[in-house]
């Protein structure tokens, strides 16, 4: 059977349907705050650093420099933003994290070194 015609009378939304024209609502991301001094501030996104004492949400001012082995790098390799501890392995630069080891490729920009850190803490609400 094959309706001709538009929806029927008898089709009238019931009380627990949504409206089709709600858009659900957007999520504000806070911006990481900004220090004295016009430093650049990352925010962990993953959780790539936790074993540090870093969880995903921990913001990191960064100090524009080169990093040594050891630090926390911020670079920016392949378009995409990478943080990890900076080292080296069979004389190429690696960032390594709690996901594994990343080789970086000669065209990496090192943003900086994470300078200090201020981590999130459980429970707390974000805002």
């Amino acid at each position: 059977m094959r309706s001709t015609g538009g929806a029927s009378r008898r089709d009238v939304p019931l009380p627990f349907d949504v409206a089709p024209d709600v858009a659900p609502a957007s999520v504000k991301r806070s911006p990481a705050p900004t220090p004295e001094g016009g430093a650049q501030v990352h925010r962990l996104v993953g959780a790539h650093l936790t074993s540090r004492g870093l969880p995903p949400g921990s913001d990191l001012v960064i100090n524009p420099r080169r990093p040594r082995r050891g630090e926390v790098a911020v670079v920016r390799s392949g378009g995409r933003i990478r943080v990890g501890i900076f080292d080296l392995e069979r004389g190429r630069a690696v960032l390594r994290s709690d996901r594994g080891t990343r080789w970086l490729p000669p065209d990496t920009v090192y943003v900086g070194v994470a300078a200090l850190a201020s981590p999130t803490l459980d429970g707390m609400p974000t805002g």
